[in-house]
């Protein structure tokens, strides 16, 4: 008969206890802060979380409903700088000149049939380089407008060097704008109405001086006040439009003295004052898409 040996469990004096699993934790745990789980609205669609805790958060900023992606310091730094350069160096050449360009200024509004011609014998170098600056800075305000009205268009998704070549491209638009129409004038001037086209050139320059003038202020609002942009947007438009009238006027003006026909007035007030600016800005849009793909 076998051997039967018997259990040895029973006599010893502990037991064995079954190992436990250890518990592991959600991996997708979310942390809502003092909130277990966020509240909702009434409807149980929103979420309906205290604003004072909210506003106690460095996280969270207050900021504007509607406000567009603020700039970068540097790009904050440089447009202040490049307003300041202008005040400065407008307000020295203005001390010596201001007598000058404010009588040319006026010549410019207030057009009349017998312009004086013995206001002033000599032009000095002073007035020569003031003009030349104010054109320019007509052109640096109007890139200045235009960097800060496209920023939320597709600028603000560039890299920095997008930032550059956007910015530079808006400075070589409106100068190579400027370069092409003053060809033009003097081209006409060669064949036709040689002393009422020099006329119109230097009235011409002037108005642009004196746009850049007038845009000086509202631009500097319109940069660093970005609650008031879509007031001075309207002011913007309502210079522009004032301009084109005095512009129109001017060259509906020499039409008349020459007896030319309204249809020629209007196609060439069509193709020289109207088109470029479509295009300009179209040609914007296209420059700035083209960067982003190319940069991005």
């Amino acid at each position: 008969m076998p051997l039967f040996i018997p259990d040895t469990l029973q006599e010893t004096p502990f037991y064995l206890k079954a190992e436990q699993l250890p518990i592991q934790t959600d991996s997708l745990y979310m942390n809502f802060g003092q909130y277990e789980s966020l509240p909702t609205d009434p409807q149980q669609i929103l979420f309906s979380v205290d604003s004072v805790f909210l506003t106690n958060l460095h996280s969270f900023s207050g900021g504007n409903v509607g406000m567009v992606l603020p700039y970068s310091l540097w790009i904050n730094s440089l447009f202040f700088l490049l307003f300041v350069a202008c005040f400065v160096v407008f307000s020295l050449i203005f001390r010596k000149e201001g007598i000058v360009f404010i009588e040319n200024f006026r010549q410019t509004l207030f057009v009349r049939k017998h312009q004086p011609t013995t206001f002033k014998g000599q032009v000095t170098t002073t007035e020569v380089w003031g003009e030349f600056f104010l054109v320019i800075q007509t052109i640096l305000i109007s890139a200045i407008i235009f960097f800060t009205f496209l920023w939320d268009k597709g600028i603000a998704s560039l890299s920095i060097k997008g930032y550059l070549l956007t910015f530079i491209g808006l400075l070589l638009i409106p100068s190579a704008m400027i370069l092409l129409k003053l060809f033009m004038y003097r081209t006409i001037a060669v064949f036709f109405m040689r002393q009422q086209m020099k006329r119109w050139i230097s009235h011409y320059y002037r108005l642009l001086e004196l746009l850049g003038i007038l845009l000086f202020l509202p631009a500097l609002l319109y940069v660093f006040m970005p609650e008031l942009r879509n007031i001075i947007l309207v002011l913007f438009l309502f210079i522009f439009i004032i301009s084109r009238l005095i512009i129109a006027l001017g060259l509906l003006n020499i039409f008349v003295k020459n007896k030319v026909g309204g249809f020629y007035f209007f196609a060439y007030l069509c193709g020289t004052e109207i088109a470029p600016y479509l295009l300009w800005y179209k040609g914007v849009l296209l420059f700035i898409s083209l960067a982003g793909n190319i940069l991005i």
